[in-house]
């Protein structure tokens, strides 16, 4: 049973490697070179080949990415909010918005 749950799930290097690879089709739909993404990210060159040869990139330089490229606003389902058990926790949510 284990083993099929686990079947379901991406491992963190499959994942990674999927966003590696989503980065580099729109940096070139774009004709980008690594340099252009560079300057328009803030993002080292370097670190752009190694992220997208291996997956490795820090948090903070992959949503640099994000903003330039894709969705800054797409991380934000990652944790998403409780829903409310009442009335007043609706109102407080709300309120805080």
């Amino acid at each position: 049973m284990i083993d099929n749950m686990i079947s379901k799930y991406k491992l963190p290097s499959e994942i990674q490697r999927s966003l590696s690879s989503s980065f580099r089709t729109a940096r070139k739909a774009r004709k980008h070179s690594r340099k252009e993404a560079s300057i328009r990210s803030g993002v080292p060159e370097a670190t752009i080949r190694r992220f997208e040869d291996s997956g490795e990139i820090s948090l903070r330089q992959f949503l640099m990415l994000c903003d330039a490229y894709g969705s800054p606003k797409a991380t934000d389902s990652l944790f998403p909010k409780p829903a409310p058990r009442s009335m007043d926790e609706l109102i407080a949510m709300s309120n805080t918005q």
